[in-house]
């Protein structure tokens, strides 16, 4: 079904692009002169074992007690220390993966694109447990207290037991007609579950019964065409001590007390790369590709930098005194927090960047969509 309306959505796309001799895709916006004032020293390198560019996956690598645990979608997983990239540990699985890894709890959990969830044992790489969904899965799935939670392409959240992979709960939510392709993955904290949907809801869920405590409606479906409704909560939400901030498309970006479910500020900023953040300030990435930091307790502006248009930008990243985000040609932009101006660029390879690097302390991870691997550190000059 949900196959159908991706493709009735590339339809439309096609017929449009088709009706027209002239291209009117928005060219990316050309590199500013840099002289940087940054210097970045490349820690190590590494390598997924295989392309990660599928269907618009969301491989994300995961950081679990000092490794580096990354996903490919041919079904290789590898394993790597975090001090010097070197591999530790590799295993291949007889399903592609779409969805994770997510590790906890001695195991490592993915998910597929026939909606299959499997679990590993974290130590030995030794099949646990295997359940059928109801439909894709694109999210990474989480684990907490015996609990593991996966979110489907059509709008359900999973409760699965972590021991033997029983279904313990099932939370469903009503999906639009078009959507973008992709999911957010849930937040897991303490005994709730955060979770944004593509109707461009937060829902709360009580972790061991799937029970709802509260949910809130961050956009609203306006317009006469199913494109102009699209509401979709494709990034995932942000929790930071009893703050939670979601960002949707075409829909605003807001922070909520989560013990409440209380609205604290919301702004007109659609997004569907996503969001980030440090102890003063929420950094946003947009859908025409500006990067934003607001204030994190009122929402104000602090800045906008605008000359990354349309480069198709990655969620920012706060690291030390600066803020990193990832583009299509393969380049890690670093800003300074304060005024978002631009200190140096690095790149990877010419390959995409589409998911966010990650941060350990003084330590920047990404990675491409070829799989390559790089650790960067900062030094100011």
């Amino acid at each position: 079904m949900f196959t159908r309306f991706f493709l009735l959505l590339c339809s439309l796309i096609l017929l449009v692009s088709c009706s027209t001799s002239k291209d009117n895709t928005e060219p990316p916006a050309p590199l500013v002169k840099l002289t940087p004032t940054l210097t970045l020293k490349t820690l190590w390198t590494a390598n997924t074992g295989a392309d990660v560019d599928k269907d618009f996956l969301k491989l994300i690598p995961t950081i679990y007690e000092n490794q580096l645990y990354t996903a490919s979608s041919a079904g290789h997983l590898r394993i790597f220390n975090l001090t010097d990239g070197k591999l530790i540990r590799e295993y291949k699985i007889d399903i592609s993966i779409s969805g994770g890894p997510g590790v906890g709890e001695e195991l490592i959990l993915v998910g597929s694109p026939k909606g299959e969830v499997v679990a590993l044992s974290e130590k030995d790489g030794t099949e646990l447990w295997r359940i059928q969904l109801s439909s894709e899965i694109l999210a990474v799935p989480r684990i907490n207290q015996g609990v593991v939670v996966v979110r489907t392409l059509d709008g359900k959240l999973f409760g699965i037991d972590s021991k033997n992979g029983n279904r313990l709960w099932v939370y469903e939510s009503r999906v639009p007609l078009l959507t973008l392709r992709g999911t957010s993955s849930p937040i897991l904290y303490q005994d709730f579950i955060f979770a944004g949907f593509d109707n461009g809801k937060i829902v709360v869920l009580e972790l061991d019964t799937g029970k709802v405590r509260w949910e809130y409606a961050v956009a609203v479906a306006r317009g006469r065409t199913e494109l102009e409704r699209m509401v979709d909560i494709d990034a995932d939400p942000l929790l930071i001590n009893d703050m939670l901030y979601v960002t949707s498309y075409q829909g605003p970006t807001i922070a909520i007390d989560m013990r409440k479910g209380k609205l604290l500020w919301k702004k007109k900023l659609s997004s569907y790369a996503g969001i980030g953040a440090d102890y003063d300030y929420l950094y946003v990435s947009d859908t025409q590709g500006h990067l934003w930091a607001l204030d994190r307790y009122s929402g104000k502006d602090w800045w906008k930098q605008e000359k990354l248009q349309a480069r198709h930008l990655t969620a920012p990243v706060s690291i030390g005194d600066y803020v990193v985000v990832g583009d299509f040609e393969g380049y890690l932009h670093w800003m300074r927090r304060d005024d978002g101006q631009f200190l140096t660029r690095y790149q990877i390879d010419k390959a995409s960047i589409k998911m966010p690097p990650l941060v350990v302390n003084d330590m920047l991870i990404a990675y491409n969509i070829e799989g390559k691997i790089v650790a960067l550190q900062p030094e100011s000059k």
